[in-house]
């Protein structure tokens, strides 16, 4: 009878060394999955360590993410799609809290082109954790696929308030693909991001997206054509048309204030002094981008028209700005003024 005592502590130790082994196992394939997850690769010879990977024990990953989904976006990342969905569906109870296995059926049945079926389980993830920046974009690209833009604009009143730059441009994006649907609504918060996103930092192709809902398509392409125009006039030499095209770009987007500014530049080199002024001043009292460079020439100007009390006005205006040709003028068009 003593030796039972024994069997059972050996048994016990043998199984607890046994679940600790297995996990240590799962513990090192996760690494490696999550490194190939992250870098958005997909190594075939991966796949092979998954035969003795155990995923009901642990059912959940080291960030509880369900270890069947995991896998199964493993799959996915293969294009092994019907193998990433069995292991989806499998993970469907595991932490269901997170939204993952209906995120990775989301994806798999867009690829696969059965589309009820993805705006069906992107819905299920966006009403689950909806600022979830993936959730949102896959629920906006569905409704875009379905032609259902009046619900894009319901489901991003729903995450604005978040001020994820990704989450705001793809909803522009989802937008201009269809130009003629875009709401009042869309095109009040193409404002709101132009004034939100506005610091030099700021992605460049968020403001750009949210001009183009402002203003559409084809006329801030033909702005940009006006403006390349209006380079290749100033590159030759040719001011007065540089300047004509410069402010014809401005006119057709006036949110970009490198048009009134080049326009004013070229006006004022070609002598065009009172032509230049008012483009020069919307940038600065309109617009104000901050860089001291418009307020500048405009001290430049008046310089040239014997205003020297604006001269030094707006000298010192570039000055605070920092604007580093400025310094050097502060004392000649204000020596008189100080």
């Amino acid at each position: 009878m003593k030796t039972l005592p024994k069997i059972f502590i050996f048994l016990l130790s043998a199984v607890s060394i046994y679940f600790h082994y297995i996990n240590n196992i799962s513990s090192e394939i996760q690494a490696d999955i999550y490194e190939d997850l992250f870098s958005g690769e997909y190594r075939e010879e991966s796949t092979i360590r998954f035969g003795i990977l155990n995923t009901d024990f642990p059912n959940l990953s080291l960030s509880s993410l369900p270890m069947k989904g995991v896998i199964g976006r493993y799959y996915f990342l293969g294009a092994q799609y019907d193998k990433a969905l069995d292991l989806a569906n499998q993970s469907m109870s595991d932490n269901p809290y997170i939204m993952y296995s209906e995120s990775l059926k989301t994806d798999i049945y867009f690829k696969l082109g059965v589309k009820d079926s993805m705006m069906y389980y992107a819905e299920r993830a966006f009403t689950g954790i909806p600022n979830n920046n993936k959730h949102f974009i896959d629920l906006a690209r569905a409704y875009v696929n379905f032609d259902k833009y009046k619900l894009l604009d319901s489901v991003f009143g729903v995450v604005e308030n978040t001020r994820d730059p990704e989450i705001w441009k793809f909803y522009f994006s989802g937008l201009l693909t269809k130009e003629d649907s875009i709401t009042k609504y869309g095109k009040e918060k193409a404002r709101e991001a132009l004034k939100m996103f506005s610091s030099s930092s700021a992605d460049p192709n968020l403001r750009l997206s949210a001009v183009y809902v402002l203003y559409g398509t084809e006329r801030i392409q033909n702005a940009i054509r006006a403006n390349q125009e209006a380079i290749n006039y100033y590159d030759n030499g040719n001011l007065r048309l540089a300047a004509s095209k410069y402010e014809e770009a401005s006119k057709l987007n006036p949110l970009e204030y490198t048009y009134f500014e080049n326009a004013g530049i070229s006006n004022f080199q070609f002598g065009y002094y009172e032509k230049a002024i008012p483009l020069l001043k919307h940038v600065i009292d309109s617009i104000n981008p901050k860089t001291g460079k418009s307020e500048f020439v405009l001290a430049q100007v008046y310089n040239e028209l014997g205003d020297m009390v604006n001269a030094c006005k707006y000298i010192y205006s570039s000055s605070n700005f920092d604007y580093k040709e400025s310094f050097r003028k502060i004392g000649e068009y204000c020596i008189d003024n100080n």
